[in-house]
């Protein structure tokens, strides 16, 4: 089936014969070692597609529905994209995704991951964040405030993840993205290369005084456990959020979650002319 002429698409057709197997694969994605073993992920819903569309992103192909197809705001971003484009039902396209609402829209892109040594600029590593909620919205605002890359420690939830791709709008495609088993050894070797190392803590000095340069790390913590041990031994810097005093009140709430706090500390860092 092909898309109306005054599409200007490069490839738009029905699933390819391979159906079966091919859907099977997609369906995996949201398992990560299916998404390392086949180097793609997946890009739900329009405005998560829209924005890959927009960044550039390592797009391979789309899925979209007859009905969804039909509306005008998925037409215009369907004429941007340059790589095929599959018409599949509506239930095929729920076998695939992750979401249970995926709006008959759904991309697949390649997982561009880089070696954690070619690292350069302003970097955040997570250290053992798990909620791929909290990882999204933490590659949106590094992206939103200009930070160069994200480096994910063991046990932080895959940056490539459905969940976690959803919740970074697309700042994913406008960041370096590494992986490592040791986050301990690379942020050493990091450090070696001259980049001051900083860790979010509660025990930390006021986020006032802090005044990195751009070319840093700061890493994140778990918000259940904090810093691991062997990383904040390297750190140059310990640095944390003060809290307004609770004028006479109970307070309820020890912290912030780990995505608002990346927030606050980027705009810190690297906002309003900084970095």
């Amino acid at each position: 089936m092909s898309f109306p002429p005054h599409t200007n698409h490069a490839s738009a057709s029905s699933m390819p014969t391979q159906t079966r197997n091919r859907s099977k694969e997609l369906g995996s994605l949201g398992r990560k070692r299916n998404g390392d073993r086949l180097g793609e992920c997946l890009v739900e819903g329009v405005r998560s597609v829209e924005s890959a569309v927009a960044a550039g992103a390592p797009l391979v192909e789309v899925l979209v529905t007859e009905e969804a197809r039909a509306d005008e705001r998925v037409q215009s971003m369907l004429e941007q994209v340059r790589v095929p484009v599959h018409i599949v039902a509506a239930r095929d396209l729920d076998r695939i995704a992750d979401t249970t609402t995926t709006q008959g829209v759904l991309a697949v892109a390649r997982t561009e991951r880089v070696e954690p040594s070619t690292l350069t600029g302003a970097i955040v590593a997570l250290d053992g964040v798990q909620d791929p909620g909290n990882v999204g919205a933490i590659l949106r605002t590094a992206a939103w405030f200009g930070a160069d890359a994200v480096l994910a420690g063991p046990g932080t939830a895959d940056p490539f993840g459905p969940k976690a791709v959803r919740a970074a709008m697309g700042g994913l495609w406008d960041l370096k993205i590494a992986s490592t088993d040791d986050l301990a050894t690379d942020l050493e070797k990091l450090r070696a290369r001259g980049l001051a190392v900083y860790g979010a803590d509660l025990d930390g000095e006021s986020a006032h005084a802090w005044s990195p340069p751009h070319e840093a790390v700061l890493v994140l913590g778990s918000e259940a456990h904090g810093l691991s041990a062997d990383v904040a031994a390297l750190l140059a810097a310990r640095v944390r959020i003060a809290a307004p005093p609770p004028a006479g009140a109970v307070r309820g709430v020890e912290s912030l979650n780990v995505s608002v706090a990346a927030g606050v500390l980027l705009h810190q860092w690297l906002g309003e002319g900084r970095g």
